[in-house]
């Protein structure tokens, strides 16, 4: 007996009370079996359908139901960033963690995510690949988001994200953001993931393309219905300085801010290796090596014409090394190592627009 009650002395039980009550009900021994309630059972979500496949631990399939820590993080490809990947998988409270892609490993990120990153084990790490993309509404994947703590979009195409996955999907990823759950991708995932993103509908594009033909059809950008609100008014490439991007991120700016039609638009290029966290107003930059994160400001103007060369003006850089620490949004007026630029003619110029570019040395 608990609470520190103890039973009177020289109480004895009434075995004449007890052996009439032995026929009906159970006063002095256990309950029948009977009578002992079944255990709840666990409130799974539905096994997934064609084109849908799903890989990693799933535990018993029960809801953690924690309560995540919002968190954005981004990669720009390449190798994992560890120190990223840990405080993705940390935000998660030991919660459940989905992994979206659309192409490769079932288990790699499970496998990271838990053997690799165990300062915190999450309870759940599970990869659904919607092999189909059409498929995405699948009653099974809207299920696991929706429980999700964290959710990471892989590398992989990201028009299959933005052209593909069907609404539900979309509207699905958005309510991450609404719940405060945390957020993350790497290459496709994290261009994703901007208030603007160019999503390779008609294929890739390089920048010496971009620049001389800005309104060209490969040149082609979507507003993501789950873009974060961590990047409201701007938008993301990855392999930055490792595929030479700055061009085409300039172009996509320039259209950017044309199309938006309202204050100053940011684009964000991440280096291979590189993460970049964003959370409570403040962001951090971790890199493998000697990758970096480099902010744009583009207040234009911007000269757009069919199969003319991009002319731009407006262009503040600033370079991010791993271990760099601010306030966010980016507080371009505030450093002191802003670099200001402008495009000529197709060509990325450092400095302002003079009276002649003549002599001028390209950016890069």
């Amino acid at each position: 007996m608990g609470g520190g009650e103890k039973a009177a002395k020289g109480r004895r039980p009434d075995l004449a009370a007890c052996a009439a009550f032995l026929l009906g009900l159970t006063a002095c021994g256990p309950p029948p079996i009977e009578a002992i309630p079944d255990r709840a059972p666990v409130d799974r979500c539905p096994d997934p359908g064609a084109g849908i496949e799903i890989g990693g631990f799933d535990g018993t399939g029960a809801d953690t139901n924690r309560s995540p820590h919002r968190r954005l993080v981004l990669m720009g490809g390449g190798p994992e960033e560890d120190l990223a990947a840990r405080q993705f998988v940390e935000a998660a409270v030991a919660g459940d963690i989905v992994v979206l892609r659309t192409t490769g490993s079932l288990t790699s990120y499970p496998e990271y995510f838990i053997g690799f990153l165990a300062s915190v084990t999450p309870a759940t790490v599970i990869t659904i690949r919607t092999s189909n993309p059409e498929a995405g509404a699948d009653p099974a994947v809207l299920c696991r988001v929706a429980r999700a703590e964290a959710v990471w979009l892989a590398g992989g195409n990201q028009w299959d994200y933005l052209g593909r996955w069907p609404t539900a999907l979309h509207e699905a990823l958005a309510a991450v953001a609404e719940r405060r759950a945390t957020m993350g991708g790497t290459s496709a995932g994290a261009v994703s993931l901007g208030e603007a993103a160019f999503d390779a509908q008609f294929g890739t594009v390089g920048s010496r393309e971009a620049l001389a033909d800005p309104l060209r059809r490969e040149v082609s950008l979507s507003r993501p219905v789950f873009a974060q609100p961590e990047l409201d008014g701007a938008l993301v490439d990855s392999h930055f300085t490792n595929r030479a991007r700055e061009g085409r991120l300039l172009v996509f700016l320039a259209r950017f801010l044309t199309e938006r039609g309202e204050g100053a638009v940011v684009g964000v290029g991440l280096d291979e290796g590189v993460g970049l966290l964003i959370e409570a107003g403040s962001y951090e930059v971790t890199s493998r090596g000697l990758g970096a994160a480099w902010m744009y400001e583009v207040t234009g103007p911007a000269s757009l014409a069919p199969g003319v060369p991009l002319s731009l003006d407006g262009i503040r850089r600033v370079r991010l090394p791993g271990g760099s620490l601010g306030p966010w949004p980016f507080p371009f007026d505030e450093r002191r190592d802003v670099q200001v630029l402008h495009v000529a003619n197709g060509v990325v110029i450092a400095g302002p627009r003079g009276q002649s570019d003549a002599g001028r040395r390209p950016s890069h």
